[in-house]
């Protein structure tokens, strides 16, 4: 007879316990790029939790908007996701945020309960895909063939009904962190204001 372990549903509080590990993750990410000083002084507008089963996805969904508002709940190339400004922010290592993005899984698509990626404000910066790279490349210095090669490099512009503005991201994956970058945060480009 074969045992069955089932992983805890992740709430909030859950969640809540496991950033301090991811922000270590996330740290040691970008030391590995060489970028942890230029990253310092950029902010994080939000960061991503994933969840493989759209009951748990409606449910977190519930109870976050008991520690926040959702600001933005529309669908992106086709499924729906959430963007949630906290009342009070969440501690990532030298940076801290108000914002929590909550997708819907893809279709086909395996995913790790848990929180995936984080976006940083390139600021100043054009809101185009050639700003956003531009102002990467120049802030960064790295070698583009290698971010390819090796860290998952991808150049994104995803589009919801009802934003503000466009969000062209450049995105990276470091051992298993998404780090992604952006000229806007998620709360401008949803339109919303505090």
């Amino acid at each position: 007879m074969s045992e069955s372990f089932e992983q805890p549903k992740l709430t909030w509080e859950i969640l809540q316990s496991q950033v301090e590990a991811f922000s270590r993750k996330l740290t040691s990410a970008l030391e590995e790029l060489c970028i942890l000083e230029e990253c310092k002084d950029l902010l994080i507008d939000h960061i991503c939790v994933r969840l493989k089963n759209n009951n748990d996805v409606a449910e977190l969904k519930n109870e976050l908007s008991g520690f926040g508002q959702i600001i933005s709940s529309v669908e992106v190339n086709g499924r729906e996701i959430s963007i949630i400004e906290l009342s009070e922010p969440l501690d990532l290592g030298a940076w801290q945020t108000y914002g929590v993005e909550l997708p819907y899984p893809k279709q086909n698509h395996n995913y790790a309960d848990g929180w995936e990626h984080i976006e940083f404000v390139l600021n100043d910066t054009e809101n185009t895909m050639d700003g956003v790279r531009n102002a990467f490349q120049e802030k960064f210095k790295l070698d583009h063939d290698l971010l390819k090669s090796k860290y998952s490099y991808s150049e994104d512009e995803p589009h919801a009904e009802g934003d503000q503005l466009p969000n062209p991201t450049i995105g990276l994956k470091v051992n298993g962190v998404g780090i992604k970058f952006h000229a806007r945060p998620i709360q401008e480009v949803v339109g919303f204001t505090a």
